[in-house]
């Protein structure tokens, strides 16, 4: 039986990261993953499946939500900063440091998508990571930008890095035009639930799958990197 504890792991600027921590069966001192979602991803989507898998081997597991996201602190909502996300990662493997039934020399990372590159910045720059297991990684967002845009979208993409185009504007009571860009439709196309463009088969937020949802769908396991923790962390 795993246990699972909702956690909060200090974070800089004061904030709190939201968490789950899974607890295998059993007493003595564990090796533990820490683990996180992609891109806009938090622990309750599709995480808990993995982390169950990997507690019930004999691992304790610790699922955060990014800053900004989910259960986590963080003033701007749905911002995405992956150089403050690898901080704040480092923070939840000094938490797995501190736990009295973890052995901080077997503590291994697992990151999915956005969060798999952050996966192999830590584990070249964090001595107190024994592995790591990148699914999916993004490694270089630019041109994995040019793969997932087509070139007639082009302008309308390199059109909404235009800081005077910011979609956070919209938070601020400014016009939502330039968040329907992706579509080249007007503001009224645009989910006012999601702040998503909407398209024929409705709003975009509500139709796109997770990218590590369809893969162990496809294979039909969720161990997916479990053989290699095992191999390294025991």
């Amino acid at each position: 039986m795993v246990l699972r504890l909702d956690v909060k792991v200090p974070a800089e600027g004061g904030i709190e990261l939201g968490a789950w921590l899974f607890l295998p069966k059993g007493d003595g001192i564990r090796p533990a993953i820490t683990m996180a979602h992609g891109f806009a991803g938090t622990k309750e989507h599709g995480l808990e499946r993995f982390a169950q898998a990997f507690a019930a081997m004999g691992f304790v597991v610790l699922v955060h939500d990014h800053r900004n996201f989910g259960t986590s602190g963080g003033h701007l909502r749905g911002d995405v900063d992956p150089w403050r996300q690898i901080t704040d990662w480092r923070r939840a493997i000094s938490y797995l440091e501190a736990r009295p039934e973890i052995d901080p020399s077997r503590i291994g990372l697992w990151g999915t998508s956005y969060a798999g590159g952050h996966a192999l910045v830590l584990g070249a720059t964090d001595r107190r990571l024994r592995c790591i297991v990148a699914q999916v990684p993004t490694i270089s967002g630019y041109e994995q930008g040019l793969r997932r845009v087509s070139p007639d979208a082009t302008p309308a993409l390199e059109h909404a890095f235009n800081p005077r185009c910011d979609p956070r504007r919209s938070r601020r009571g400014r016009s939502r035009l330039c968040e329907s860009l992706t579509t080249g439709k007007g503001p009224d196309d645009v989910c006012s639930q999601h702040n998503q463009p909407k398209s024929s088969v409705g709003c975009a937020y509500d139709k796109a799958p997770w990218p590590y949802s369809r893969f162990a769908r496809r294979q039909g396991r969720t161990d997916v990197g479990g053989e290699f923790v095992d191999a390294h962390l025991r």
